[in-house]
């Protein structure tokens, strides 16, 4: 929810009241209520002090009786002595001993165990007291006679010198706790009456308080910015409107200041619509010059494009000849280097040649060799088949022997089988070695016929070769001229190639230079434009403000 000001300003001050009253009134309620309670705390004290007074009064008359009388004749005394609604004095010495007693089943009997509900014990704490300070008050919980409830009950006892024995009595102070209570309530009532004056009066004084602040607010804050506020809400572009200046703090100086920045600003909107004017006419002026000149910077890129796009082809007919060029110098350096190597192939197949002849001749020896000791390998082979048939008939004999000799012959007999078996496989393996080598006799003879043709072709592939050797060498000797000139021929178009690149790079950088200036033209023709534009929406602007007596800003293209 949206908030004025004047509300603002009124919850804040709303909010301050009531915190200062509140903080004020706790503080004095806190204190109303202090003094109750120590009205209360000091009438207990009087009435307590009134009762020890009382009890140490009684004490102090039977201490004096004791020291002037006999101690038979003074038990006889305090046995008398009566105070109140049944007080009495009782004397017990240092050992918790009962000495005199209203009671007599008492005397004589040791009461260190005698203590109340709260485990406080009675003789001896009263015992210890007058041992450490020669007197003392002991509070304590105790039934009355005939009655069954423990009442708070104040004791008090002296030792009484000169004897070693201890005289106290004892009082209840139940009364006093219920004259508390009733003071209790009486200081109640009086510190309820006493708030709630102090808050009906706290209450009347914050309420003439708010109203006055009220007033005020209205006075001096509410009503001054309403009117600044109006002034600026129909303000309508009035530059000779004033703001009210009605009070003299801060509200009037903003007053004030706004009226002195609105005569400012009718200074400036007057300069402002000669400057637009001005602009305008310049803007113009700017933006006709601009046209002219991205104009004849259009017309000079395409000539330059014209220029560029005939040298582009014209370098790239160049480069397509020094590529044609350098390929032929690159064949004919291949066909150079093909045609040597290919004499030098012809002249090694030459030396190959001879060397195959040698190598043939010395095959044909060999093979012619190998033919003989095959010769001599068929001497050998009958030797064997001759030993093979006598080792044959051996055996066959040595078998007769055997069989004759009967069981003893019986193991010889089985060499004898064995060795005749060995002598059939070694004829029969020398057959089949005998036939191996009639087949390699034959092969021999007809690789030696074919060894003879071979090397008769030979000596005519040598005579081939070495005609082909000199034709070779006389082709070198050509292609080497024509190598050197495909090299002066390229050498040129590559020269003629670099020209014609450098002009097109030289055409490319004057059309980038021509189309950035015609870029920046063409900018700065649209700048000039929207700076027109802009001149004649500021000089609009500026008519909407009103100057007053008869000023008027003048319109775009006017007089100056």
């Amino acid at each position: 929810m949206k908030m004025t000001l004047s509300k603002k300003v009124l919850a804040l001050i709303f909010t301050s009241v009531i915190t200062t009253v509140t903080v004020i009134s706790v503080m004095s309620i806190a204190k109303i209520v202090s003094r109750g309670e120590s009205r209360v705390s000091s009438l207990r004290e009087m009435l307590l002090s009134e009762r020890k007074m009382q009890i140490k009064a009684q004490v102090q008359m039977a201490v004096q009786a004791m020291e002037k009388l006999p101690l038979a004749e003074a038990k006889k005394y305090l046995k008398l002595m009566r105070y109140g609604d049944n007080g009495y004095i009782w004397v017990n010495d240092f050992n918790n001993a009962m000495i005199v007693h209203p009671d007599p089943r008492l005397e004589g009997k040791d009461q260190s165990g005698l203590r109340d509900q709260n485990g406080v014990y009675i003789i001896r704490e009263i015992t210890r007291m007058c041992r450490e300070n020669g007197e003392g008050y002991l509070n304590y919980l105790w039934r009355k006679p005939g009655g069954e409830a423990m009442l708070p009950k104040l004791s008090y006892a002296s030792r009484v010198p000169g004897t070693g024995l201890i005289a106290g009595t004892g009082i209840y102070i139940d009364d006093i706790d219920r004259m508390i209570v009733k003071e209790r309530e009486k200081v109640a009532l009086e510190t309820r009456s006493e708030i709630m004056q102090y808050v009906l009066v706290s209450f009347t004084i914050s309420c003439l308080f708010l109203l006055l602040a009220t007033v005020l607010v209205r006075k001096h804050i509410s009503n001054p910015v309403l009117a600044i506020t109006d002034a600026v809400k129909n303000f309508n572009n009035d530059l000779t409107r004033k703001v009210p200046v009605t009070t003299g703090d801060e509200i009037g100086e903003l007053a004030s200041w706004l009226n002195e920045h609105i005569s400012e600003l009718h200074k400036v909107i007057w300069m402002v619509s000669g400057v637009t004017e001005n602009i305008f006419s310049y803007s113009a002026t700017i933006s006709s010059s601009m046209g002219q000149q991205s104009d004849f910077a259009d017309q000079l890129s395409c000539s330059v494009v014209e220029i560029s796009s005939t040298m582009e082809e014209f370098s790239s007919t160049a480069s397509q000849i020094a590529l044609h060029s350098q390929g032929v110098v690159v064949q004919a350096d291949k066909t150079l280097a093909d045609t040597k190597h290919g004499a030098s192939e012809v002249e090694n197949l030459t030396f190959k040649f001879n060397e195959i002849s040698e190598d043939i001749s010395q095959n044909l020896d060999e093979i012619v060799a190998l033919g003989r000791k095959s010769k001599e390998i068929n001497r050998i082979m009958e030797i064997i088949n001759s030993i093979a048939s006598q080792t044959k008939m051996i055996a066959f004999n040595a078998a007769l022997e055997a069989a004759s000799a009967g069981e003893a012959g019986k193991r010889f007999g089985v060499v004898a089988v064995e060795i005749r078996r060995l002598a059939d496989s070694v004829v029969v393996s020398t057959g089949e070695i005998e036939s191996k080598i009639t087949e390699i006799l034959d092969a021999l003879n007809r690789l030696v016929m074919s060894s003879e043709k071979s090397s008769r072709m030979i000596m005519e592939g040598q005579e081939y070769a070495r005609h082909t050797v000199a034709l070779l060498t006389n082709m070198v000797d050509g292609v080497e001229e024509t190598t050197n000139a495909a090299h002066q021929i390229s050498l040129s178009t590559q020269q003629q190639q670099i020209a014609s690149s450098q002009v097109v790079i030289a055409l490319k950088d004057i059309e980038q230079g021509v189309r950035y200036s015609t870029d920046a033209t063409r900018k700065a023709s649209s700048v000039t434009g929207e700076m027109v534009l802009l001149s004649e929406q500021l000089k609009s602007l500026v008519m909407t403000f009103k100057l007053g007596n008869g000023e008027t800003p003048r319109e775009p293209g006017g007089d100056k």
